[in-house]
């Protein structure tokens, strides 16, 4: 009986991972069942598929030792940390290298910025577009300081950013949302100085109203995000 010879690309860090690859994969966490012991087969096997780029006719091919060894070294990739990164480089498909930077300055957004940023930043399948807006070619550099190109809409980058290293949008949408939270509470704060206390309730209200929906939307969106991760990084301990 021969052998069967199988190429499989393994990550090797979290950045190794397309934001489109893990958008992909979260869609899968979100459409099944995660209990039992199928529903971890089958993600097992989806995680093969999605990151490694095997076929489900090819991972039953596997030696279980392989098996194990892949999925555990896909854990250990999705255990990384994901600290804001403020630069990196882009490949695009005609082999050209761009330096992305992160906005450089994110308590002065323009409103379209903001508005856009808040739209998207909440889905995880819309956070192609929320890179679109937070990360720009940089146009000017020296030392740590950059500039980077004028926000034109989302449309411009967000088919690049779905090929961008997930670490850096887990990274930037987990910090954003820290910024977030003090913009709003900064906003709040600086917008009310001026009024009476009856209208100030009258404010308070209409916002808390309007946004609370949005608020609590996102904090229960990155709840998900965190399940989901965990749910990878323990993907080593399941039994196959």
């Amino acid at each position: 009986m021969s052998k069967v010879k199988l190429q499989i690309r393994i990550p090797q860090s979290l950045s190794d991972i397309t934001l489109e690859q893990y958008q992909k994969y979260v869609k899968v966490l979100d459409g099944i069942d995660k209990d039992g012991e199928t529903a971890s087969e089958f993600l097992n096997l989806k995680a093969l598929e999605i990151f490694c780029g095997l076929e489900l006719k090819e991972s039953y091919k596997l030696p279980i030792s392989m098996f194990d060894d892949v999925i555990y070294k896909l854990a250990e990739c999705l255990n990384e940390d994901t600290p804001l990164i403020k630069r990196f480089w882009f490949r695009g498909s005609n082999g050209v290298e761009v330096e992305f930077g992160l906005h450089p300055d994110l308590q002065n957004l323009t409103s379209g910025e903001y508005f856009d940023l808040d739209n998207y930043i909440n889905d995880f399948q819309d956070m192609h577009k929320a890179m679109a807006v937070l990360y720009r070619p940089i146009t000017a550099s020296k030392g740590d300081y950059y500039e980077i190109e004028e926000y034109e809409g989302t449309d411009k980058y967000a088919g690049y950013m779905k090929y961008a290293p997930v670490n850096v949008a887990i990274g930037a949408r987990l910090f954003f949302y820290r910024l977030g939270m003090k913009l709003s509470k900064h906003t709040i704060a600086s917008s009310l100085k001026e009024m009476s206390p009856e209208e100030r309730l009258q404010v308070e209200s209409k916002f808390l109203e309007q946004n609370g929906v949005g608020i609590n939307h996102f904090m229960h969106s990155l709840e998900g995000m965190s399940q989901d991760l965990m749910k990878l990084q323990n993907l080593a301990s399941i039994s196959v």
